[in-house]
């Protein structure tokens, strides 16, 4: 193989993605470069308006485009009295594609764990005032069952 620097950069960065490797990477790298036009051209325009446009909600976590406001927790169509709690926007969209559940969202962005992630780096706080501000009656933890978890996530909800 050809050791072109911008190649073997765009593998590696693509094997960072989740449940790719670099064997998947370069399969992907191969599709892209021999389909230039039809796809690498749009996904970087794409990937450079998400870059510049979506941004995390800071009251709930959710993704927003900077243009509008937050569809989770902006919502004026419907009122909700729950919330379900949850560690990443990848877990919100599962449950939103469940169809099981009606009600507003608050994306912490992770854990509190030993790999570095503070309780300052979640949106516990947020949470909190959330619950407070919109009369919530039901809080839903949908969060990973570790230990971890567990022991290290705090929530004081006072009415």
């Amino acid at each position: 193989m050809q050791n072109i620097n911008e190649i073997e950069e765009l593998i590696k960065l693509i094997a960072k993605l989740p449940g790719l490797g670099p064997k998947s990477a370069k399969r992907i790298v191969l599709k892209l470069i021999n389909n230039r036009d039809e796809l690498v051209k749009p996904m970087a325009n794409t990937l450079a308006q998400v870059y510049k446009n979506v941004i995390r909600c800071q009251s709930c976590g959710a993704l927003k485009s900077n243009s509008l406001g937050c569809s989770n927790c902006e919502n004026t169509n419907e009122k909700y009295n729950r919330i379900c709690v949850v560690e990443d926007i990848a877990d919100q969209w599962s449950i939103e594609n469940s169809n099981i559940y009606k009600g507003y969202f608050h994306i912490l962005g992770g854990t509190i764990s030993s790999s570095g992630q503070r309780k300052e780096d979640l949106l516990i706080n947020s949470l909190v005032e959330r619950v407070i501000k919109e009369d919530i009656e039901e809080v839903i933890l949908a969060t990973s069952a570790t230990v971890e978890n567990s022991h290290k996530v705090y929530l004081w909800v006072v009415k």
